[in-house]
């Protein structure tokens, strides 16, 4: 009895409790002030307006959960995935450690989701604090998307943002403004 006992508290010990991600770049989110800061990776962005954002993996919906594991498969972090309060725009972050020029990355990822593009920008560079940003704008199965791809020392980032067309169209600037907060910070 004791042995049966015994395996039952095992069997439930290990697959009962559902398998946690561990966060390369554990980071946070500050709903008072919609700051968001990641210490590991040395950056803080300050978003505009009324943003839901999750930094835990563990705490994000399957999909986005999955995509996660998907990536640390890949070397990569899902950083936050987020949206407006009411739904109806998207955001993401993700970093990898592949110590390349930001726009070397932009071409990388832009040469990967070619297929199923109906239009695409191609890639401009801004400067954020004296810090190369390159920018992408494209449309894909009826999303609008802008992603900012930078890298701080061998860490390459990139933001997207996604929304409706014609929501896009008025949100462009605010997620320009977005980014324009980009700020490099310690690491302690």
């Amino acid at each position: 009895m004791k042995k049966c006992i015994l395996t039952i508290i095992i069997a439930v010990m290990v697959f009962g409790c559902g398998s946690s991600i561990k966060q390369f770049y554990p980071d946070s989110f500050f709903e008072e002030d919609n700051v968001y800061k990641n210490k590991p990776l040395q950056f803080s962005l300050r978003f505009k307006g009324n943003w839901f954002i999750e930094t835990n993996p563990n705490n994000m919906d399957n999909i986005a959960k999955n995509f996660a594991e998907s990536l640390q498969k890949q070397n990569g972090e899902l950083l936050f995935i987020g949206s407006t309060v009411e739904g109806t725009q998207g955001v993401r972050g993700i970093a990898v450690n592949l110590n390349i020029p930001a726009l070397e990355y932009a071409q990388n990822i832009q040469k990967l989701n070619q297929k199923g593009l109906t239009s695409d920008s191609g890639l401009t560079q801004i400067d954020v604090h004296e810090l190369p940003v390159v920018t992408w704008s494209y449309e894909s199965s009826g999303f609008q998307f802008a992603e900012f791809f930078f890298t701080i020392d061998t860490y390459n980032i990139r933001i997207a943002f996604w929304s409706k067309p014609n929501i896009f169209k008025r949100f462009l600037p605010v997620y320009y403004d977005i980014i324009s907060s980009l700020d490099t910070i310690s690491k302690f």
